[in-house]
């Protein structure tokens, strides 16, 4: 229950920090005046998001030392859920969707511009700088930072996030298009996070066959969907050792997500990219995909991460009971 009320109150959180940032964009005095600076306060904001979950996580004994024992059989999981979750989101974008890789209607007079002018925001540099910034967290998690020092990251994450959350609203804001956007986008956004979380569950169960694991408890590890701070503590009754996997298998997603989304963005589409992180796309994650691909990604991305989020206690309970 407590858990269930702290997501609803993040939510809530998530959502005021980008209506706020919108509105304010939105005012004719703000869209009207350049400001050079947005761009840069969020990178600097978010490679600061990015060292402080690095640290957070390279000064975690329990991550680390999960890594020799259990390492492979939750990067196999991981990989193979990620990868389908694509998989189904690229299906689904241009059968059902009929959306381009850049998240437009296809043949759309807006389509035609933006592939003429290349349409996308992300460079080479940017994943530079996200690979960077993870290993140096985690290399100053795990040898320098004092634990006194890294009790204080998850709070430098909260803030950090809540801030970077503003600031792609003001950004969405000052384009002028959030209604649009939404208008666009419609209920069928609502297939997005079903596809994300078909693609994880029918990945893991392939690879479960392979895997002493077994297809099930691959899929109770994929169904944490990226939140591994709860997924665990559900299957921590169920079995241990699953639990174990469950937990390095979800903080894998996150990272690789944070390392993978630039990729995926210029090579497979916008949209799926926020398939990657899985319930992370709301929070932690959302900064990444919106600097990878565009303002009108954000209702795609924290429309998934929240019906995921929301999700991962029914999946995970339902699996565990079969």
């Amino acid at each position: 229950m407590n858990t269930a009320l702290g997501t609803l109150w993040n939510l809530a959180g998530y959502i005021a920090a980008v209506a706020l940032g919108a509105w304010l964009g939105s005012r004719s005095g703000v869209r009207t005046r350049p400001l050079p600076w947005l761009g840069k306060l969020q990178l600097a904001a978010l490679m600061i998001l990015i060292v402080s979950l690095g640290v957070k996580l390279g000064a975690d004994d329990e991550v680390i030392a999960s890594l020799g024992q259990i390492g492979w059989t939750a990067f196999l999981i991981t990989a193979a859920a990620m990868a389908g979750s694509v998989l189904a989101l690229w299906l689904l974008r241009r059968f059902v969707l009929r959306l381009d890789d850049q998240g437009l209607p296809t043949g759309g007079a807006a389509s035609a511009e933006a592939g003429g002018e290349g349409g996308q925001k992300a460079d080479n540099s940017l994943t530079k700088w996200i690979v960077g910034a993870v290993a140096l967290g985690m290399l100053a998690g795990y040898f320098l930072v004092p634990d006194a020092i890294v009790a204080y990251c998850g709070q430098v994450i909260d803030l950090g996030l809540y801030l970077l959350l503003f600031l792609v609203g003001m950004d969405m804001g000052r384009q002028g298009t959030v209604v649009s956007d939404i208008r666009a986008a419609g209920f069928k956004v609502l297939l997005i996070p079903v596809a994300v979380a078909a693609g994880s569950l029918a990945a893991a169960a392939l690879v479960g066959l392979a895997l002493e694991i077994g297809p099930k408890d691959a899929m109770a590890v994929a169904a944490g969907l990226g939140w591994y701070s709860l997924a665990p503590s559900l299957l921590a009754p169920y079995s241990l050792p699953v639990s174990a996997v469950c937990f390095l298998s979800n903080v894998m997603r996150e990272v690789f997500a944070i390392l993978a989304i630039p990729l995926v963005a210029r090579r497979v589409g916008f949209v799926e990219s926020v398939a990657l992180p899985g319930a992370a796309a709301m929070d932690t994650v959302l900064p990444v995909v919106i600097g990878a691909t565009h303002e009108r990604i954000t209702i795609y991305s924290f429309t998934s991460g929240m019906v995921l989020s929301l999700a991962v206690p029914l999946l995970v309970s339902a699996i565990v009971a079969l």
